[in-house]
């Protein structure tokens, strides 16, 4: 069904918002809007719903302006003072089914005001790493890149975890059987306090 219920809802984002919510500063690589993106198509696919992203700065080779790029529309500021503009013109493309999600207070007042649900950033940001598995500041990239060192750190942790507890079974395993105790001898232990 979905997050928005049965009505396809159409999300208009700020990637450099998001990306700056990760902890993002100065410069962004194109790489980091790229994975941005990625992560806003996995959304569109299990959420059922329309994302229109706004970039600030150059247009990315693979995703061209006012194109679809992995299921989400992809809109370019020349800069980051035009994001505004981009958004508010994504939402009136959208129409009644726009949900805005920004950083920008002032034009999130001003869509409030004019009807126009809209997202915290926090919260949008829960809803797209739900889909990655941890999110953190790598975004998708985690996934891909640094998920097989992880895996492979975790292996070894696991492979030093039963080294060490290996010597433990083997004297547990040397250990010699106790004899078994008569019922007399159990009754006689279980008055006094034994110490081992």
């Amino acid at each position: 069904m979905g997050l928005f219920g049965t009505n396809k809802r159409t999300i208009v984002v700020s990637v450099d918002a998001v990306l700056k919510s990760k902890g993002v500063r100065g410069s962004v690589a194109p790489r980091q809007q790229l994975q941005v993106l990625r992560s806003l198509s996995r959304l569109v696919q299990r959420e059922n719903m329309n994302v229109t992203a706004v970039i600030a700065g150059e247009e990315l080779n693979k995703a061209p302006h006012n194109k679809v790029f992995d299921h989400v529309r992809v809109r370019y500021a020349k800069a980051a003072g035009g994001v505004s503009g981009e958004l508010t013109k994504s939402l009136r493309q959208a129409g009644s089914s726009a949900v805005l999600v920004t950083d920008d207070v002032e034009l999130e007042a001003k869509a409030i005001r004019g009807g126009i649900d809209t997202l915290r950033l926090s919260t949008f940001r829960k809803l797209i790493d739900d889909g990655n598995d941890g999110g953190g500041q790598g975004g998708g990239a985690r996934d891909r890149n640094s998920g097989g060192r992880n895996n492979r750190r975790n292996r070894d942790n696991n492979r030093e975890n039963d080294r060490e507890s290996r010597p433990e079974r083997k004297k547990q395993q040397r250990q010699p059987k106790q004899p078994r105790q008569t019922p007399e001898q159990d009754e006689i232990s279980q008055m006094i306090d034994l110490v081992d």
